[in-house]
């Protein structure tokens, strides 16, 4: 996507809640979570970037489609990684 543009909702039950935001220049992301994350709740949130091993299992050492495959290793976002969380005080949304 590019700015301007308009709203995205992305729904856990059509095909999982993962996302990826490249900023260009400098922005903001306004996400509003319903229900919020809460690990105490099983809704814990993860954090992750590219593995650098191509193939850290060892099992598509014979596919010639590897290269279509992105392995993935859980981490702590970056110290200048900010979120700033909030309680939704506006009218209701009917997603």
């Amino acid at each position: 996507m590019s700015a301007p543009c308009g709203t995205m909702v992305i729904h856990p039950t059509d095909g999982g809640n993962i996302h990826a935001f490249k900023a260009i220049t400098p922005c903001a992301i306004l996400d509003i979570l319903s229900p919020p994350y809460s690990s105490e709740d099983g809704r814990h949130c993860s954090y992750f970037r590219r593995c650098q091993k191509a193939d850290p299992s060892g099992i598509l050492s014979n596919r010639s489609k590897g290269s279509e495959i992105v392995w993935l290793e859980e981490h702590q976002p970056p110290n200048k990684f900010v979120i700033k969380r909030d309680l939704y005080t506006g009218p209701p949304l009917n997603l």
